[in-house]
């Protein structure tokens, strides 16, 4: 069954800076890019609002929470947008939260911090960045920091990561991450800030493993209690945090290059865009769970200018976005941010 849906607004970026961050609700599309060009567009009044056409980092995240905005800079800094007004975003007040004292402090440590924010906690960690060419494993003690960006409260703590460490979701409480121990074994870890311990250490490589772990492109906390993950680039999974198998179906379209969790009155939908261009979802009490239900192909859509297929949407090889909301649903590709609704 084919889904109908129509192209309501189009935001063009140019093809060397991608997209790196979106969020969506019913009234507006919020959106960051590399060189730091971040804004959000109005979609019942149809107004584009550009809160900066250049930063000093990339933008890292756009987040919408409880009537805020919020945009990450790098590790440097957390913009936050407030209504004027209890209206709408038309009107609006900018605050900026610096994370360092200053400009100097910031230069010594940017190069090897990797920050994410999510519901209103901003995850900072000090890298252990291998040299050009280095295939030795190198484990060390390095910081990472929490900090909750609206009570300006942080706390840091130590944890043993290598210099082939991979970051893949923050959920504001949980960091799940891959990385290698001693003997090049990877391992899936679930870190708990709160907790302040590991809720998960999964070895990928145990010979006792039924299953086999190719290439992890995407892994996704589902609340707080569950983890989606693509491997191998089209086997899909939902675990627990103890790694126990719930489901796993097989994508029948091509790679699959992003992908989002959404909640739509408590029925888990999980949302995949694929490199063919095509849009899928899957539904947890749908009697078609595990079975592709697609939605559309951008290729196809009438509501897209031929001048922009043609370009083709996905031919840079940058990471990309797709993100529902009800009828809406935006994706990034290297013409820059599309928005649709469906009919």
């Amino acid at each position: 069954m084919e889904f109908s849906y129509s192209l309501i607004k189009h935001i063009k970026i140019f093809n060397s800076d991608p997209i790196c961050a979106i969020d969506l609700n019913e009234e507006l599309l919020l959106f960051g890019t590399m060189l730091g060009y971040c804004g959000f567009y109005l979609i019942k009044s149809k107004e584009l609002k550009i809160i900066s056409e250049i930063e000093d980092e990339h933008i890292i995240s756009a987040e919408i929470l409880n009537d805020k905005l919020s945009f990450g800079v790098g590790d440097q800094k957390v913009i936050i947008i407030e209504k004027s007004n209890e209206k709408s975003y038309k009107n609006y007040t900018i605050k900026e939260i610096n994370n360092y004292e200053s400009e100097a402090e910031h230069y010594k440590k940017c190069e090897n911090i990797f920050s994410m924010l999510k519901k209103g906690y901003l995850f900072s960690m000090e890298l252990n960045i291998p040299k050009e060419d280095e295939k030795t494993i190198d484990i060390r003690s390095l910081p990472l920091t929490i900090k909750n960006i609206f009570k300006n409260k942080s706390f840091s703590k130590r944890i043993y990561i290598s210099n082939f460490w991979v970051p893949f979701d923050f959920d504001g409480q949980n960091i799940i991450y891959l990385d290698l121990d001693k003997n090049s074994k990877k391992y899936l870890k679930i870190y708990n800030t709160k907790e302040i311990k590991y809720t998960m250490e999964y070895n990928l490589d145990d010979e006792k493993n039924e299953d086999f772990f190719g290439h992890i492109s995407h892994v996704k906390i589902i609340n707080k209690q569950k983890l989606f993950l693509v491997h191998s680039y089209k086997y899909c999974e939902i675990r627990d945090f103890k790694f126990k198998l719930i489901k796993k179906f097989e994508h029948i379209g091509k790679e699959i290059i992003a992908c989002d969790i959404y909640h739509e009155k408590n029925e888990l939908q999980i949302i995949l865009l694929d490199l063919n261009c095509s849009v899928y979802l899957y539904s947890e009490k749908s009697q078609s769970y595990g079975i592709e239900e697609y939605l559309f192909n951008l290729n196809k859509l009438i509501t897209i200018e031929r001048e922009i297929k043609d370009q083709k949407f996905f031919a840079m090889g940058y990471p990309y976005f797709i993100k529902k909301y009800k009828k809406y649903l935006a994706i990034s590709a290297d013409q820059g941010l599309f928005l649709f609704q469906k009919e």
